[in-house]
């Protein structure tokens, strides 16, 4: 057992937090470690905090009270408050918000003294009280009858015409306390607010409120049913009051949240009819619905709600909720993808296509970072066996994991066989269960003889797998949470940003792009605040790891994060630095058809040589990899040669970095034949890159040269 602090570190902090103010504006006194707090020495000093907080004259007290809350915050350090400290705490609060958190921080009963300073807080009753019901309910709770009496009848009353949300209301009695308080403490409800504060996601352990979702949506969806046979005489906008579509949106996110077996015919009910008259009038039952169902599928999509999703897009008449809907199912797409598990539902009985075939490799390529696995007889239906999934499953390579004995890995065949590294049969259980390869997850050999079966079955593999790029932290930076083998890369912000839209990241507060791989938060710095529009080059720095915790993000140590997580978080950091430095970008502005950039000669040559002279990264060294294979007869003949950073053609040398072209070191303007918009590889390369088709098209090229 950790020892317990001396009483003197709480003791300080009490006497900085209730001095004076300091003769001087600028002392606030050395910072102060409050790790070796406990929740009730954190208490103690809670009210004193209170008050620092909310006194502008004493800025040295008020910057110490916000640095003790940072650190408790990154701590997860909640205080515990008795009752004493609580009513100190109370008489701080100037809202019903604030009032809520402190009572969270207390367990104990109430006394006549806090019942007073809650009915301060409170006020008289009125509509506040109906409106903010939630934390209404948890206030009056510490009070008396009295008030509890009051605040019914303002929800009666309030509610009229509001029948969903007065029955949530009446099941506040039945509720877990931290269901309420979750409640209470949160204003969320259409999907625009940080996912911490979603109160579903502490509902959806909570039986009571699980059984009460099922029990609305039901009745949500009979209502709606009945408007669109003329049981009830439609009215525009008339289904739902704006008071109950947070209740029935709530109760949604909560059954999408557990994936519940019972809700995809119930939102093939409520999307489409929410947002479509039952006549021919361009006006909708309930525009507040459709739109907050929008916005929940969009956050915790299933394959049956992204369908239910398109079908209502493709019926709904109503201009505005057409434009809004559109909004949500793009990122739906992209989040289903996200939950592999759960998505390649998709694949048995859907038609292949374009897009279901996108969708289900974004899924497949997700579950290289997600703990993901299948049984075999999920893994046939699903993939191996379904039309849509087969072509994926057999180009690709999987690791069975039986209940005894050594996983192992194996590429599936067309007649329903399975291969071995080596090429050999191999028979599987069908007890086993099967997730898919990464690099990491096989030793050398075995990642050689697989690379040298793919080349030569010329096996065109749907994402990036034999030949993927693996990454390890040193061990300087195993006891740290951030790393550096990114750092001093010149970018262009440009191509940088458009990139990092397209591959998931996002532009945090600080300016920087931040990723989130499952519970994972990864952050690359890149020396610039940027957003969309903005232009120029910045200089990488870089790259810190984050866990999710219940409430926060909190730093995490390199050697505690799954080994396949952080190297596919380099690995997408890797992909941003190769396709922002300036010859990537130049290459891919030609492509595409866009003008160049205006760059002098010799500014241009000075970026190159920068460029050519960084470190090697991991793309650029499987790049030569997999062009040492391709080439392999060449090399053999001795008519292409290889080195770290060139395939060199007689005196000609084609740098793996930039792909630019030198003779005896003197740089050659390398004429290609013209390539299309889409950057595709050519066919006998093991994936698609646009750096490497370049390369590989210039060694060609050269080839044919004469004397060559």
């Amino acid at each position: 057992m950790d020892a317990l602090p001396t009483p003197s570190l709480v003791e300080q902090l009490q006497q900085r937090l209730n001095q004076e103010r300091p003769d001087h504006p600028r002392f606030t006194g050395a910072p102060l470690d409050i790790s070796p707090l406990t929740p009730a020495q954190l208490g103690s000093l809670w009210p004193a905090m209170r008050r620092a907080l909310g006194n502008h004259e004493n800025p040295a007290a008020q910057q110490l009270a916000t640095s003790i809350l940072q650190q408790a915050r990154q701590l997860e350090l909640s205080p515990s408050l008795d009752q004493d400290s609580l009513l100190q705490a109370l008489r701080t609060c100037l809202n019903w918000q604030t009032a809520v958190e402190q009572l969270g921080y207390c367990s104990g009963p109430t006394n006549a003294a806090l019942a007073n300073e809650l009915r301060r807080i409170l006020a008289e009753p009125s509509a506040q009280w109906a409106l903010n019901y939630h934390q209404a309910y948890l206030l009056t709770q510490w009070t008396d009858k009295e008030a509890q009496d009051a605040l019914r009848h303002c929800v009666e009353e309030f509610y009229l015409d509001s029948p969903y949300a007065r029955q949530e209301f009446e099941l506040l009695g039945q509720l877990e306390p931290h269901s309420r308080l979750a409640l209470a403490g949160s204003e969320y409800w259409t999907g625009h607010h940080h996912l911490s504060a979603d109160p579903a996601r502490v509902l959806m352990d909570d039986p009571t409120y699980v059984e009460f979702s099922q029990q609305i949506l039901n009745t949500a969806a009979r209502r709606l049913e009945d408007i669109h046979s003329g049981v009830i005489p439609y009215v525009a906008d008339g289904a739902f009051t704006t008071h109950d579509t947070p209740v029935i949106a709530r109760a949604a996110r909560v059954a999408l949240l557990r994936d519940s077996p019972w809700l995809p015919p119930l939102m093939d009910i409520l999307l489409p009819r929410a947002c479509v008259a039952p006549t021919q009038a361009k006006t909708a039952p309930s525009q507040s619905l459709a739109i907050a169902l929008g916005h929940c599928v969009e956050q915790v999509p299933t394959p049956e709600s992204v369908q239910a999703l398109r079908n209502a897009l493709s019926l709904v008449r109503h201009a505005s909720i057409q434009k809004k809907l559109s909004r949500n199912l793009k990122p739906a797409e992209r989040g289903l993808a996200q939950r592999p598990e759960i998505a390649l539902r998709l694949a048995p009985g859907s038609v292949p296509g374009k897009a279901l075939n996108g969708l289900l490799r974004s899924c497949l390529e997700s579950a290289l970072w997600h703990p993901f696995e299948l049984s075999f007889s999920n893994w046939r239906e699903q993939l191996a066996d379904s039309a849509a999934g087969s072509p994926l499953a057999h180009s690709l390579l999987w690791i069975a994991h039986p209940d005894q004995g050594p996983s192992r890995s194996f590429l599936p065949t067309a007649d329903g066989q399975a291969l071995d590294p080596w090429g050999q049969p191999l028979s599987l259980d069908a007890s086993c269960r099967i997730s898919l390869w990464h690099p990491l997850a096989v030793t050398e050999a075995e990642r050689h003889a697989w690379k040298a079966l793919v080349s030569a079955h010329r096996l065109k593999q749907p994402l990036r797998q034999v030949f993927r790029e693996y990454y390890l932290p040193s061990p300087q930076e195993l006891e740290s949470s951030s790393c550096q083998a990114f750092v001093g890369h010149s970018l262009s912000i440009r191509p940088l940003i458009g990139l990092a839209r397209r591959e998931g990241w996002k532009i945090d507060d600080d300016g920087s792009l931040c990723r989130d791989l499952g519970d994972i938060r990864v952050t690359f710095a890149v020396g610039a605040e940027l957003y969309p529009g903005l232009q120029g080059h910045c200089l990488s720095g870089s790259a810190s790891f984050a866990r999710r915790t219940q409430k926060h993000w909190q730093p995490v140590l390199l050697k505690s994060l799954p080994p396949q997580v952080f190297s596919e978080a380099c690995r997408a950091i890797d992909l941003l630095v190769s396709v922002s430095s300036f010859a990537i970008e130049e290459l891919a502005q030609t492509a595409t058809g866009q003008p160049l950039p205006q760059t002098s000669a010799g500014k241009r040559e000075q970026r190159l040589n920068l460029l050519a002279e960084h470190n090697l990264t991991q793309m650029t060294l499987m790049r030569g990899q997999v062009l040492s294979m391709a080439f392999a007869r060449l090399i053999e003949e001795g008519k292409v040669t290889m080195d770290g950073r060139h395939v060199r053609v007689g005196e000609h040398a084609v740098h793996l970095v930039t792909g630019r072209v030198t003779c005896d070191g003197a740089p050659v303007d390398m004429p290609l034949a013209a390539q299309s918009g889409k950057l595709a590889a050519l066919p006998w390369l093991p994936y698609d890159e646009v750096l490497l088709e370049r390369v590989a098209n210039t060694v060609c090229v050269l080839l044919n040269l004469p004397g060559h």
